[in-house]
């Protein structure tokens, strides 16, 4: 735990990636790989943004055999930045995979405890529903998608930069699951079309993640706490950014978020 947590710890702080590790030191399991990402956390000390939820779909989750999300990772502040947000292309270690998402933004603390919380406790928790942009992207020198999962959630679930978007006008009565959510690159349409049926998630399934996830949190004697943003997954196939691009997100009618990427 504490070798690899070093090794991604010296990566964040300097830009680079992971050397050559021992396949034996790395993450076997669920445990294993948050608790390298927890050790993780206290060597860097970053102020956190909020939390991101991975495999969130049931499609994925069938695929992989697992009853519940496959990811979770930790969203730092100064990876961070608000709609229209401007990266460069030296920020990544690879090629910036962007995703559109829906992000729960909390407004109330759930704090670690021994009882678990209950789906309503979490629900009432939730301020709004806003929109976000996650860029994959890892330190473990190796394209994200060729990281197994626990790998993965070492790393912060591949977290390379967040934006927050505003709020997702007339949410509560959207059909998340089937609302039209386009992406342009400079102006054109480019690929990253919607994920259709149980590739996408519905409110009460985003509800159910959240809910997973508060949980999990607790038994880590971590917490969610008021103002801090957690994200759910994408509605669309990812996107790789180009150098000087700038991305648009629509969500149907409703709202629409931004990201450059400099080169």
């Amino acid at each position: 735990i504490d070798v690899v947590a070093e090794a991604l710890a010296k990566a964040w702080r300097e830009g680079g990636v992971v050397g050559t590790l021992d396949e034996e030191l790395w993450p076997g399991n669920l445990a294993e790989g948050y608790q390298v990402q927890d050790a993780l956390a206290q060597r860097l000390d970053f102020e956190l943004a909020g939390w991101k939820i991975g495999g969130t779909n049931q499609a994925v989750m069938k695929e992989r055999g697992f009853d519940h999300p496959l990811q979770m990772g930790r969203l730092y502040r100064n990876f961070t930045q608000a709609s229209p947000a401007s990266f460069r292309m030296s920020d990544f270690r690879n090629p910036p995979i962007l995703e559109g998402e829906f992000a729960f933004r909390m407004g109330k603390d759930l704090p670690p405890r021994n009882e678990p919380y209950s789906v309503n406790e979490v629900r009432d928790a939730v301020e709004t529903v806003i929109m976000g942009i996650d860029i994959v992207d890892t330190r473990w020198g190796v394209h994200p998608f060729k990281l197994n999962i626990h790998q993965g959630n070492a790393d912060n679930a591949c977290a390379g930069a967040f934006v927050i978007g505003s709020e997702l006008e007339g949410w509560q009565s959207l059909n998340l699951a089937t609302l039209p959510v386009s992406l342009s690159l400079n102006g054109e349409h480019a690929s990253g079309e919607p994920w259709e049926g149980e590739q996408r998630c519905t409110l009460d399934q985003l509800y159910a993640a959240l809910h997973w996830a508060a949980n999990a949190l607790s038994e880590r004697s971590i917490g969610f706490k008021a103002g801090e943003v957690v994200s759910t997954g994408s509605p669309h196939q990812p996107v790789i950014m180009e150098k000087g691009a700038e991305a648009l997100i629509r969500y149907g009618d409703v709202g629409e978020i931004r990201v450059t990427v400099e080169a």
